[in-house]
């Protein structure tokens, strides 16, 4: 089963001594050998139960080996046995740094004919040192079996007659063949596996500026290298150290891809593969180095039809090489590491189950001839399930605080020529996302914590724990957003809990947070309260108007968490650029972070000053004491709203504070005049260790007054409140006084006798767990002066403050429905009441009836009677569900009655009503007409009415007069017909 070519080079044939001896003008005489294939590349399978149809094999070319006839040897027996004695020869080797030969096609470089052997298919290797082929040409037999001829390579023995150590053989991979066609699908041997073996055993110096630079290159060792007809029956292994950086680099400068492969072992028998492992080094997305670990096995199968048949099947995994890796900001983040809250993260897996092998996708598809190009990063997913393998992490943050979680990974093997791009496809939600997973790469980012507490900032000096959160997930980021980088694993969102918004909005749970732009950019001192995280939306706290004793409601839009102030409104617009906050803040930032808070019902975000950066500095390492002292100084300000929480110093509960001392400025034709007040809302709630809550408000609102519409103006010296657990709110008000103002100031006329410090008699100050009511009456006595006598006159004022939320109001009447005021003239008289409510809103309700008319009565002693006419008008105008309720009313009123001798009595009523009603848009007219006539006969009394009511009701928008008429036709007919 000997299947050989030899040819010969300065020999030629002594036919009469039938020997072959050296040509009289050759200086060198040589033996070449050519051999059959060597190797037999066959077919994977992804699936061996899947296996139908025979496999794909592609065979190696052929061998051709080279042997120099030492010059000792002046001739050679013309036999086999002859021809195949290459113990006494010497193999030829492909010189270092040689690829290509002198000829193409040929094996000859410098001249001389070389030994190359083609294993495994495509790749040509030749010696690396001097060796020996052990064998022969005579049959070797062992019971009673003949041994397939071949021969051994066995490294040659040094000047000492001593070999290698180990009796292994190093070979070198100096080329690949280019142009071999398609191999079948899933063999291992692509391209750009055979071209990291040529790279890293040929020796070849890596070309660039500067001058070549030399590659390290560890040779194949050879444990078994045999040579049969048949194929190589070979055990070789290869083992290098991964690149270096500056290495790395070097490749990238001069254009080329450097090499990932870091370990080699290749198992076959007679030229078929029993056992192939390629290890491939790199990165996992978090920058951890990593082995991607190919190996092809040969498993024996039963098959009914072909009996036990043996296939190659493929098993990948991961080895994770380093387990830590540390972050910091010399590994090159966006933000010098701030967006990274881990400072370490250490993988506890080390080697992972059966992975699915990288298929990269190509676009547009290879052709059929075109083998893979280059190695591919991919997502590490289970060969089992299908589903990514979660990683197991530890991250370690910049307290020292250990939390655990999952992540899947892309595996990134060393040397991508294209590796942003190939990155870029892999975090595209519209490439990974699929109709079946449609938030496929959003879990896969999104990390869930549980509640696990860590810092998400390097906490400031002093200060441990301001940073920590209970941390619900984390959505992990690979780089700046859009162009992934491996190992800068940052921190794009997080879902955190909160404690101290959790107390006043109890279903909060966690908020979604995002880094602060400006810590980011600048880190927490370049931020005015040392902010490091924001609300993604920012989060309303609405406080009950009982919270605080009824005076304010303090709502905010808290956006901002610090580390020092806990969580306060954005109230600083940053440059888009630099992250910088501006010096002066827009007022429309303030009302928006303040909107819906209420100060006396009246929306506080209108009194509020604008900011600069300085007041907001002033939330800085806030101690109790400092809080204290700015509370107490006049001009002292806290211009946002601290709320946080805090160990109590017993180690027996928590304390939770929210204190404001807001600066504040009246706008136009403002409701209340705050341009000296003050105001202080300090709240705390205190949970014991059995998580028992008692909380207190306290407060106060100095110095302001209420001015309503220029008529009358309330001021007050302080009001104070106080609440706490199982109390009414204490409220108390002092140095309140009215004062009428403008058209109403005759009223202060009336009341100039009464001391200056209250309301007179009639003052009073009522205080209810409802509210604050303050005001007072002032009845004047009956004025008489000949014919003309006015009587039942009464002032009134009351300022209501509420402690439901509503806003505070002032009423002013002269007399009342119930009570009106008389005024008569000889035989005529009438009377009237009014009334006004207003609020912060503006006027809430206005009443008023005049009336008027005469009356006269006749006695005759026999027959007694009288007669009276009465006119009047009532207006009414009011805010129902925030429309305007408008009603006017004319009536005449008239009765008349006569007696005679007592027994008989006749009278007779009668009323006319006219009243016209509008709410809205929609309005309407009713007319009711009564006559009542009543006949009483001693005992005997009767009484009828006849009513008649008519109402007309307009459309709910009725058309304006323009609307009637179309400017091109009508209007000139109805303006002609006037004209005539």
């Amino acid at each position: 089963m000997l299947v050989v070519d030899i040819a010969l080079m300065g020999l030629h044939f002594d036919g009469a001594r039938h020997r072959l001896v050296r040509a009289p003008d050759a200086l060198n005489a040589f033996i070449l050998v050519g051999l059959p294939p060597q190797h037999v590349v066959e077919e994977v399978p992804d699936d061996l139960s899947r296996v139908t149809a025979p496999m794909q094999a592609v065979t190696a070319g052929s061998t051709r080996l080279a042997f120099s006839v030492p010059a000792d040897i002046k001739e050679l027996e013309l036999s086999l046995d002859g021809l195949l004695d290459w113990e006494r020869l010497v193999p030829l080797r492909v010189p270092d740094g040689q690829q290509i030969p002198d000829t193409p096609g040929t094996t000859v470089f410098q001249g001389v004919p070389r030994s190359v052997i083609e294993f495994p298919t495509r790749l040509l290797i030749s010696y690396d040192e001097p060796v020996d082929w052990l064998g022969g040409p005579q049959p070797q037999q062992a019971d009673g079996r003949t041994a397939l001829w071949h021969v051994r390579l066995h490294p040659a023995p040094d000047g000492a007659g001593l070999g290698a150590s180990d009796g292994s053989v190093k070979l070198r991979a100096f080329a690949m063949v280019t142009n071999g066609g398609m191999l079948p699908p899933g063999a291992p041997y692509i391209a750009p596996v055979l071209e990291d073996l040529v790279t890293l055993t040929s020796r070849i110096p890596l070309p660039g500026i500067g001058g070549p630079l030399e590659v390290h290159s560890d040779p194949l060792s050879a444990e078994q290298f045999l040579i049969t007809p048949m194929g190589t029956s070979a055990h070789l292994h290869g083992a290098w150290e991964p690149l270096s950086d500056p290495a790395l680099a070097r490749y990238r400068e001069v254009d080329r891809r450097a090499p990932a492969l870091v370990a080699y072992d290749h198992i076959t028998g007679l030229g078929r593969d029993q056992y192939v492992r390629i290890v491939h080094h790199g990165r996992l997305s978090t920058g951890h180095e990593a082995l991607h670990m190919q190996e092809y096995k040969r498993l024996f199968i039963a098959r009914p039809d072909d009996g036990i048949v043996a296939y190659l099947q493929r098993e990948d995994r991961i080895i994770v090489k380093q387990p830590e890796k540390t972050y910091g900001a010399a590994d090159g983040f966006q933000h010098m590491g701030r967006e990274m809250p881990f400072h370490v993260l250490r993988i506890t897996d080390r080697v992972t189950p059966l992975i699915i092998p990288p298929k990269p996708p190509h676009d547009p598809p290879l052709p059929p001839e075109q083998d893979e190009p280059d190695l591919a990063a991919f997502w590490v997913r289970l060969k089992e399930s299908g589903k990514d393998h979660e990683f197991t992490l530890i991250g370690t943050d910049s307290e020292a605080r250990k939390v655990s979680f999952t992540m899947p990974m892309v595996f990134v093997p060393d040397g991508l020529t294209n590796e942003q791009q190939q990155l870029k496809d892999l975090y595209d939600p519209e490439k990974e996302n699929t109709p079946a997973e449609p938030g496929k790469m959003e879990q896969r980012q999104k990390r869930e914590l549980h509640g696990q507490v860590m810092a998400m900032a390097q906490p400031p000096p002093g200060a441990p724990g301001s940073t920590s959160h209970a941390v619900g997930s984390l959505t992990f980021r690979l780089g700046p957003n859009g162009a992934p980088v491996v190992g800068q694993p940052c921190v794009a969102a997080a879902e955190v809990r909160v404690p101290a918004v959790e107390q006043f909005t109890p279903s909060a749970g966690n908020l979604k947070v995002e880094f602060n732009d400006t810590y980011l950019r600048q880190t927490m001192d370049g931020h005015p309260a040392g902010a490091y995280l924001d609300l993604t939306d920012q989060l309303k706290l609405v406080f009950g108007a009982e919270q605080a004793g009824g005076l304010s409601s303090p709502n905010a839009a808290v956006k901002t968490i610090t580390s020092q102030a806990g969580i306060i409104p954005d109230l600083f617009k940053t440059d888009p650029t630099t992250g910088a906050v501006a010096d002066a803040n827009d007022i429309q930032a303030i009302r928006e972070a303040f909107g819906g808070a209420q100060l006396l019902g009246i929306d506080l975000s209108k009194y509020l000053k604008g900011l600069v950066k300085d007041q907001l500095g002033a939330l800085r390492q806030l101690s109790d004491k400092q809080i204290e002292n700015i509370l107490a100084d006049a001009n002292g300000l806290l211009p946002a709203p601290v709320l946080r929480m805090r160990d109590l110093a017993d180690g027996q509960g928590k304390e939770l504070r929210y204190v404001w001392k807001p600066p504040l400025a009246p706008p136009p034709a403002a409701l209340i005049d705050v341009s000296k007040a003050s105001l202080i809302l300090d709240a705390r709630t205190v949970r014991s260790m059995d998580a028992v809550d008692k909380s207190t408000v306290q407060g106060s609102l100095s110095h302001f007054a209420l001015d309503f519409l220029g008529m009358a103006r309330v001021e007050f010296e302080e009001l104070k409140f106080k609440t706490g657990p199982g109390q009414k709110p204490d409220v108390t008000a002092s140095g309140v006084e009215l004062k009428f103002r403008g058209a109403m100031e005759f009223v202060n006329t009336l009341r100039s006798a009464l001391p200056a410090d209250v309301f007179g008699a009639g003052a009073f100050i009522d205080v209810q767990t409802t509210g604050i009511r303050a005001g007072y009456t002032l009845a004047l006595p009956t004025l008489a002066l000949g014919v003309f006598n006015l009587a039942n006159l009464s002032l009134s004022a009351e300022l209501a403050i509420p402690f439901d939320g509503k806003p505070v109001s002032f009423r002013f009447a002269v007399c009342e429905q119930k009570h009106p005021f008389n005024l008569t003239v000889s035989l005529f008289g009438g009377g009237g009441y009014f009334s006004l409510l207003v609020d912060a809103s503006g006027v809430r309700e206005v009443e008023g009836a005049i009336e008027f008319g005469g009356a006269a009565a006749l006695d005759l002693g026999v027959a007694s009677g009288g007669v009276s006419i009465m006119a009047g008008i009532r207006f009414m105008l009011a805010k129902v569900d925030g429309k305007d309720d408008v009603k006017l009313t004319g009536y005449l009123r008239c009765n008349g009655f006569l007696t005679v001798l007592g027994i008989v009595t006749v009278s007779v009523e009668f009323y006319l009503e006219l009243t016209y009603e509008k709410r809205g848009k929609q309005s309407m007219v009713r007319g009711r007409g009564t006559l009542t006539v009543s006949v009483r006969i001693a005992f005997f009394s009767k009484s009828v009415s006849l009513e008649l009511e008519r109402t007309f009701a307009g459309a709910p928008v009725d058309p304006t007069f323009a609307q009637c008429f179309s400017k091109g036709h009508d209007w000139p007919k109805y303006c002609a017909a006037f004209a005539a």
